[in-house]
């Protein structure tokens, strides 16, 4: 086959990335998956409940999502879905197969993102928004979405890249969850603007009249950095992917 039939011969990029992002959700979206994090946003909106008696329900629903909610619901979703993103095709013997195909290398890494993403946000951000208002903070609940979301995307870019770095990347992502995402960001100062939890935190302060213990910088700023952590942490999973020998 001459250079030019091979070029014809590979499928379009949209086409190529579809075709990833469709097969990652199959392996990705499991019961048991789903089950767990459904669980853990059940918990959510319990919480939310309990915050309504408060005197200050806004405030009490704030401070539960700000610190159960994007402190653990949405980093633990996202780690749990985007580690296995790629590492399940390993041990699936699918990505050698998936290596081998006349596609850029960066299709990959940039479907596990998205799948990740995509079921994450709603697992996760619509808990968390329902929190808010069965709390009857309504004016937090558009925030909290907001921060979700974001909080979901910069976590699956930074999770799918450790799942293609590291050997049992999980236990790795729950060390760096507990300690960096948590204690660190809330007890060393300045720390908080280099964590996800705290940009995302950030977004939170948006809703009016509820102060977020836990901020990186503006809201505006957040939005920029959120995003750019997403693609950071897919550009680190493409260079690696490229260089990685897949047996």
């Amino acid at each position: 086959m001459s250079t030019a039939e091979a070029v014809s011969a590979r499928p379009g990029a949209l086409v190529s990335l579809l075709a990833f992002y469709r097969l990652l959700l199959r392996t990705q979206v499991t019961i048991p998956r789903l089950l767990g994090i459904g669980a853990l946003g059940a918990l959510a909106v319990l919480i939310g409940l309990f915050a309504r008696f408060d005197d200050n329900s806004p405030q009490a629903a704030a401070d539960a999502i700000s610190g159960y909610g994007l402190g653990v619901l949405v980093p633990l979703a996202t780690l749990w879905l985007g580690t296995s993103a790629i590492g399940d095709l390993v041990e699936d013997k699918l990505l050698v197969y998936l290596s081998l195909k006349p596609v850029p290398r960066w299709q990959l890494p940039a479907a596990a993102v998205l799948a990740t993403a995509s079921v994450v946000i709603p697992l996760t951000a619509v808990p968390l928004t329902a929190s808010a208002i069965v709390a009857g903070a309504g004016d937090v609940a558009v925030a909290a979405f907001l921060a979700a979301s974001l909080g979901a995307l910069a976590y699956s870019g930074l999770f799918v890249a450790a799942g293609v770095w590291f050997r049992r990347a999980v236990w790795w992502g729950l060390a760096f969850i507990l300690i960096w995402e948590n204690v660190v960001a809330y007890s060393a100062q300045g720390a908080a603007r280099f964590t996800v939890t705290g940009w995302a935190s950030s977004v939170l302060g948006l809703a009016p009249d509820v102060d977020v213990q836990l901020e990186a910088g503006s809201a505006t700023v957040a939005f920029v950095a959120l995003a750019a952590i997403a693609v950071a942490g897919w550009l680190v999973a493409t260079w690696r992917y490229r260089r990685a020998d897949i047996d």
